[in-house]
């Protein structure tokens, strides 16, 4: 699955799961969603890097969802939200409005 399919399919009900991703992290990455872990610093069986928890996924979609007046992102925009997200440890703002 990649991971724009893994992110479009996430639900309130996944935000106990963490998601693994191929490197680089790109809309089509190799992902999976897997119960939350200890050890999500090393590398699954398939190489795949601990991304982010799902329910952080959430928060980082609702937040480009609040700066982009309420609309839904693309599964290009999720991933690139959510990737920004877990390279820079913050969100993935419109120009005009950065903090």
């Amino acid at each position: 699955m990649t991971l724009a399919e893994l992110i479009s399919q996430l639900t309130e009900k996944d935000d106990g799961l963490t998601v693994f991703a191929s490197e680089p992290w790109t809309a089509r990455s190799d992902a999976m969603a897997v119960a939350d872990r200890e050890g999500t610093s090393r590398p699954d069986a398939e190489g795949r890097t601990y991304l982010l928890a799902t329910a952080l996924i959430h928060d980082v979609l609702e937040t480009w969802r609040a700066h982009h007046d309420g609309a839904i992102p693309s599964p290009q925009q999720a991933c690139e939200a959510v990737v920004y997200y877990a390279e820079n440890d913050t969100y993935l703002y419109p120009d005009e409005d950065q903090p």
